[in-house]
């Protein structure tokens, strides 16, 4: 069982730790444990029943009258949200925050059940945007932290590939694909999530996508781009590669392949370091400039 602090509960449901505390105080809704050196922690269980809480609240309940409520009533009246009509941010917040549960229990009857429903309901773009990439913010954050273990990290992740190679799976080869694409991840780079996203969204605007995954390195590459002669080529970049490593590898994309559209997504404070100094690196920043480019 995991445990939680109060910052990471402010972080996770988005309430102050004042309001946490004002509502164990005078509604008993949560009762932290404590170390042997006295500091406050929270388990699963509790982590489950605040971010309930949260939704309900979101919802249009009262404090007073969920607090009044058993666990039981509380996991009913979440199931009751989940299963209305679409269209209000507290329903995809259910979904998120249920799969952050199924995640922490190692629960994958649970989270596929989740992850089925929000691709029925929203289709797999939709899913990606509302419930896996708010998932992943907040895994993100609880394991920076210590909360989440590794495991129960790398448990979501190929959760969630598996999803995703299976709706890729699903979408018909394209006969003569106007553009080709070789996605790939430098070297020392693994985080593949927004990359086979990234895949899923080019197939199903029917390009031809190469896809050779994460920790590629450059003559693999490169031997790769002579032999197909794609389009376009693609990668993220998720670390803080030294501005020397990103400027070799940016120097000899442009070098060596003057005729494909060189493409980068990433967090903006890594590829911004270099990316100014070429002016044949198009930035895409989200799904729209994807689509945009790919057009």
């Amino acid at each position: 069982m995991s445990t939680y602090s109060i910052k990471t509960l402010e972080g996770l449901t988005h309430l102050k730790a004042h309001t946490i505390r004002t509502w164990e105080l005078r509604y008993n809704l949560l009762k932290p444990k404590r170390t042997d050196s006295n500091i406050r922690y929270y388990d699963d269980e509790q982590l489950k029943k605040l971010l309930n809480v949260c939704v309900l609240i979101n919802a249009g309940m009262k404090i007073s009258k969920v607090s009044r409520l058993t666990n039981e009533q509380i996991s009913l009246e979440i199931e009751k949200l989940m299963a209305g009509t679409l269209g209000n941010d507290w329903q995809v917040e259910a979904i998120s925050n249920q799969a952050l549960i199924a995640i922490a229990a190692y629960d994958e009857p649970l989270f596929d059940k989740i992850f089925s429903n929000a691709l029925l309901r929203f289709g797999m773009v939709k899913t990606y945007l509302k419930v896996v990439y708010p998932l992943m913010i907040k895994t993100g954050l609880m394991w920076s932290k210590n909360d989440l273990m590794p495991a129960q990290e790398h448990f979501m992740s190929n959760l969630i590939k598996q999803k995703l190679f299976a709706s890729i799976d699903a979408l018909p080869l394209p006969n003569k694909a106007s553009q080709t694409w070789v996605l790939f991840l430098n070297e020392n780079e693994e985080h593949e999530m927004g990359l086979l996203f990234a895949s899923y969204i080019l197939r199903q605007q029917g390009k031809k996508v190469i896809y050779l995954g994460g920790n590629v390195p450059y003559d693999n590459i490169a031997s790769v781009i002579s032999q197909c002669k794609p389009t376009h080529i693609y990668t993220f970049l998720t670390k803080n590669l030294p501005v020397n490593e990103l400027s070799k590898l940016f120097s000899n994309l442009c070098a060596d392949f003057p005729n494909v559209h060189l493409c980068v997504s990433g967090r903006f404070e890594v590829v911004d370091q270099v990316i100014q100094n070429y002016e044949r690196l198009f930035w895409i920043k989200d799904i729209e400039n994807l689509m945009q480019v790919s057009n």
